[in-house]
């Protein structure tokens, strides 16, 4: 008798080859991150919308250290959107520069903007796979470099945690053995004490057969006249 072949059971693969924040579908499109402490896949639009100051949305330079739109330096080489977090070259903006009060980046910008959005393949070719252009390109690696950022302060983040779990395991230990050390010695001390106080004693008895209570050892008699 033969019987229909069963379904495979769901594998980490297939549960990871999709956006965990918008459901896009696209496993090889995928960026491994982490997200306030999270481990997450997300598509190259989720991540750059999701970390707004760690590049340009004009030009998608990847910022490799965080960069304050308040200080004197970003102020003149940056404009900060008014919406959101992030920072745009200046010479990446049309000219005139708009004023630093009403500056809205073009994700803020464009109603329903998308990062990364691939051009479909032209119906004359026989390949399925999207086209990708030179400024999708650069949004992808910057994407990537995003993500590889995140996960190697996630890594240094962790060491962190692993070397100061080692320090209080051994200082756990040494304090462990101290207090052991030093419950050794109190028995040792009550043991001798108990020692002494038992050879010392002058109320230590023996009952005959005659059930006549005798006295060892006992002190002398005070009322004996010498």
């Amino acid at each position: 008798m033969n019987f229909p072949p069963s379904k495979p059971s769901p594998t980490t693969k297939t549960l990871n080859a999709e956006c965990t924040n918008c459901g896009f579908r696209n496993r090889s499109l995928l960026h491994r991150i982490q997200l306030r402490g999270i481990d997450r896949r997300l598509c190259t639009s989720c991540v750059l919308r999701l970390h707004p100051s760690s590049f340009c949305p004009s030009c998608f330079e990847f910022f490799d250290h965080p960069l304050s739109s308040t200080s004197s330096a970003s102020a003149h080489r940056f404009l900060s959107c008014i919406k959101c977090s992030s920072l745009t070259h200046i010479q990446c903006l049309p000219s005139p520069p708009p004023s630093h009060s009403s500056f809205l980046c073009p994700p803020c910008s464009v109603p329903n903007f998308f990062f990364f959005e691939p051009d479909k393949p032209n119906s004359g070719s026989t390949g399925t796979r999207p086209v990708l252009n030179k400024k999708l390109v650069l949004v992808l690696l910057c994407a990537a470099k995003i993500a590889s950022a995140s996960m190697n302060k996630a890594v240094t983040v962790a060491r962190a945690k692993a070397d100061r779990t080692v320090r209080e395991a051994t200082l756990a230990r040494k304090r462990a053995k101290e207090a052991l050390q030093q419950f050794s010695v109190v028995l040792k001390v009550r043991h001798v004490e108990g020692s002494v106080h038992v050879a010392g004693s002058r109320n230590l008895g023996t009952r005959d057969t005659g059930n006549t209570l005798k006295v060892a050892n006992p002190g002398p008699n005070f009322n004996d006249k010498k």
